[in-house]
C-alpha cells in the first residue's frame, strides 16, 4: 500500500502527508488515487505525479487506471484515475522509503492544481 487513497470533491491546498505500511517480502501492493466529483459522477482523469525518492528496496510503479465508484450515488460509474504500486526486492527484509508528490487539479479549465507530497515508509516482513 504505497499510498493512502484520495475520495475528494475538491483538492486541497499544498502539504504534505506520512504513511507506514507493512508489506510482505516480495510482494505488490497499491493504492488508487483519484478526484471523484459527485455531482457530476465524474473524475479528472490521470493526477499529476512526480516521485520525488524512489525506493533503494523495492520498485515504485505509476499508471493510469479505470476504477468504479462505490458507496455513493454514483456507485457503478467507471472513470479514470492513478494507481501507485510498490514490489519490494525478493527476498528484501527491513524498511523502505519513497516519496512521491500527486497534483489534484483544482480547476481544469485554468490548468491549476493543488500538490500533496506523500512521504511513505515501507516496513518489509
Amino acid at each position: 500500500i504505497v499510498i493512502a487513497a484520495a475520495f475528494l470533491s475538491l483538492a486541497r491546498a499544498a502539504q504534505a502527508k506520512d504513511f507506514t505500511y507493512d508489506v510482505r517480502s516480495g510482494e505488490t501492493v497499491s493504492e488508487k488515487l483519484y478526484v471523484f466529483v459527485e455531482s457530476n459522477c465524474m473524475s479528472s482523469g490521470q493526477l499529476r505525479t512526480q516521485v520525488l525518492q524512489e525506493p533503494t528496496h523495492g520498485k515504485l510503479v505509476i499508471r493510469p487506471d479505470t476504477f468504479v465508484a462505490e458507496g455513493s450515488r454514483c456507485a457503478g460509474h467507471k472513470f479514470t484515475g492513478t494507481r501507485l504500486s510498490y514490489s519490494s526486492v525478493k527476498g528484501f527484509r527491513g524498511i523502505d522509503h519513497l516519496s512521491v508528490n500527486v497534483g489534484y487539479p483544482v480547476d481544469t479549465s485554468e490548468m491549476r492544481y493543488a500538490y500533496t507530497n506523500y512521504n511513505v515508509t515501507v516496513n518489509v516482513h
